[in-house]
């Protein structure tokens, strides 16, 4: 008696199961042929979103409003000799990307008092240090971006390793951290570390003036070098990780969004953007470096945006 009950409760539960999958099934053809019908039946459904960028645009091309100068600076240890300043100005209308170095023992003035732009740096910090070279040169900064060791060889890291003919063997023990550096003599293929050793060396026969160019040279190879790889791909990404590095700037989120469809562009017309232009001027009795008037005039035509 016990298993015809068993086998009556198990008949039954089954005609319930397959009751609802026919009922189901009729019901989902139905609404589905309706909304069919209807032309609504992807109303609801979330599709990707296209991208709309500008650069993708064919009648898309940058204005002068997109063109901006930034001071970017790097310091991986506290002396003049491994101060780096660099103007940048991203000439959207040109598309180019133009370095100038500043030697760290260029004469400027703030406030009635005549110093070393390092020694502006190195007491009033970064904002001082734009002033500075905004009062050498009379070009107006926009933004500014201080590198540390950590995120300099993060962005190195990124842009990847260069070429680089080294003009002498550079030998070097630094009193203060320890670290020895030695570098032959000719064509090198410089990684993050080799780079900071080249670009902070503090021996160089020309001093701080020939350092200066040492410092342009490698950084115009870095970002050509990343124009064809990590930066033509990825450019976002770069910059996403690196803001979130332990650099200091006054660069912003909103900043990089208005100013990446002009870049994006800028790099996709030119995978070579970076190019450079080497100070030039003359000592003082302070030992004190001047800039030129001649640089000066040729540093505002192309730092200056035409309207």
């Amino acid at each position: 008696m016990a298993k015809r009950r068993t086998k009556i409760a198990a008949t039954y539960f089954l005609t319930i199961i397959i009751s609802l999958v026919v009922i189901g099934g009729a019901a989902y053809f139905g609404i589905t042929k309706y909304l069919s019908s209807t032309g609504n039946s992807n109303d609801n459904v979330i599709k990707p979103v296209e991208n709309t960028s500008p650069v993708s645009g064919a009648d898309y091309a940058p204005t002068a409003a997109d063109c901006q100068t930034l001071l970017a600076i790097y310091e991986p240890e506290k002396r003049l000799t491994a101060a780096c300043f660099m103007l940048v100005r991203f000439d959207a209308t040109d598309n180019q990307i133009v370095l100038c170095p500043m030697q760290s023992d260029i004469c400027t003035e703030l406030d009635g008092k005549s110093n070393t732009l390092y020694e502006f740096y190195r007491i009033g910090g970064s904002t001082e240090a734009v002033k500075a070279v905004e009062k050498a040169t009379g070009i107006k900064i926009d933004r500014y971006i201080k590198f540390t060791r950590d995120s300099f060889t993060l962005f190195s890291n990124y842009m990847g390793n260069i070429s680089y003919d080294v003009p002498y063997n550079l030998i070097y023990e630094n009193p203060e951290t320890g670290e020895s550096t030695v570098i032959k003599e000719g064509e090198q293929i410089l990684d993050a570390v080799s780079l900071r050793k080249v670009l902070t060396y503090p021996l160089y026969s020309g001093g701080e003036e020939y350092r200066a160019k040492v410092v342009g040279t490698i950084a115009a190879s870095l970002i050509n070098s990343g124009a064809t790889g990590i930066l033509h791909d990825a450019m976002d990404s770069v910059f996403t990780d690196i803001i979130n590095s332990d650099i200091e700037t006054n660069i912003t989120r909103y900043d990089y969004d208005e100013k990446a469809p002009a870049m994006k562009y800028v790099i996709e017309k030119n995978r070579s953007p970076a190019q450079l232009i080497i100070p030039s001027g003359s000592y003082n009795e302070n030992n004190c470096y001047v800039l030129e008037d001649s640089f000066l005039n040729a540093l505002a035509a192309r730092f200056t945006a035409e309207e």
